[in-house]
């Protein structure tokens, strides 16, 4: 029942996979021209819910990532919601699917976050992803 485990992996994800529209970058930092400036982030609400045991928590992340870098060039916010998409879904893939059912669903929140980033920064070198949501940042929600 692994992938009962959790509602998200199975409905939500896979509808992030290549949809720019779902992720809502905003520009907090503008990019000032030298080739490697500004900052955009999203908010990633997510209800990690436990179909086995019942447990279940809101997985909530600031996703972060530079508007233009060396390595990427510009990267516009529809580019930087296909490409934390994707992080997302391997993500998913590697840290939700697998998880034993007695996880506690806060657990493994913050291990896919963690997972999340190591493969957010491994795409684009600066990004971030922190727990909570930061004022301001546009919110998806997914998985209620």
């Amino acid at each position: 029942m692994l992938l009962a485990w959790f509602r998200l992996c199975v409905v939500a994800l896979p509808v992030l996979l290549g949809c720019g529209t779902q992720l809502k970058f905003a520009t907090v930092i503008p990019r000032d021209g030298t080739g490697q400036s500004g900052w955009q982030a999203a908010c990633l609400e997510a209800n990690v819910q436990n179909m086995t045991t019942g447990d279940s928590a809101v997985c909530t992340l600031t996703i972060g990532m530079p508007v233009e870098t060396r390595d990427n060039g510009y990267i516009a916010s529809w580019e930087a919601a296909e490409i934390a998409a994707e992080c997302i879904n391997k993500a998913s893939d590697l840290v939700i699917r697998p998880a034993p059912p007695e996880s506690p669903a806060a657990l493994v929140c913050r291990s896919f976050k963690d997972t999340f980033l190591e493969i957010l920064k491994e795409t684009v070198r600066g990004s971030r992803v922190e727990i909570g949501c930061r004022p301001g940042i546009p919110v998806t929600r997914i998985g209620f």
